[in-house]
């Protein structure tokens, strides 16, 4: 994780006092969700609203977005950090193919798995040539395309976490006698909505107020 954090800022090492707090801050904020994960917090029994994957879904984003609005250092260290490399982060998100794989395993509904899966694998290939394109210095990816693809993304976070919701034992579109998306509350699969989901919200949130400053400049 910090060679992570290291090449988001800008490849500088060692990290700058805001980035070796951000990147403790990440490692306390992934070390709560795995414990969570694994103790059951995410684990809600049919008809129970799941109010703690719901929270860790959404409050980071909201914090990220006071943090950047009360702090002008963080402010100035987010506005900094590399496009190329937020953008290219997201090719990691071919792995959202496993949803897929876990439908054929008969352990992840279709109205979930797919959106999910396949929305991932779009965001990740879009990644792969916008991130490789801007650092050619190609003049074809043009702010709107990276808003566009930005955009998608983040969208397609939105639309699998509530089908991810809404599949679960006992709601709306739940099947009977087919999987639904429990699993998406035990452990190792509750880390993705608990931490991966809110982390890549918030890369795609820095695009956006990035695209913003630039645009204003």
């Amino acid at each position: 994780m910090s060679e992570l954090a290291c090449k988001l800022e800008n490849g500088q090492c060692g990290l700058s006092a805001i980035g070796r707090s951000v990147l403790m801050i990440m490692t306390l904020w992934f070390a709560s969700i795995v414990a969570m994960a694994v103790t059951g917090v995410f684990s809600y029994s049919a008809g129970q609203r799941p109010v703690a994957i719901l929270l860790a879904f959404s409050l980071p984003g909201i914090l990220f977005l006071v943090a950047y609005r009360l702090l002008p250092a963080f402010r100035q260290w987010v506005l900094a950090l590399d496009r190329r490399r937020l953008i290219l982060l997201h090719s990691w998100r071919m792995i959202g193919m496993g949803f897929i794989f876990l439908y054929f395993q008969d352990r992840l509904p279709a109205l979930f798995a797919f959106p999910a899966g396949l929305g991932d694998a779009m965001t990740a290939v879009g990644a792969v040539f916008i991130g490789i394109a801007l650092y050619e210095g190609n003049q074809a990816v043009t702010r709107r395309r990276i808003f566009l693809w930005n955009s998608f993304g983040l969208l397609d976070f939105f639309v699998a976490v509530s089908l991810g919701v809404l599949t679960r034992t006992g709601e709306v579109l739940y099947t009977v006698g087919q999987p639904s998306s429990d699993i998406m509350g035990s452990f190792p699969q509750a880390v993705v909505p608990g931490f991966f989901v809110p982390f890549y919200i918030i890369t795609h949130l820095i695009i956006f107020l990035q695209l913003r400053a630039n645009r204003e400049d």
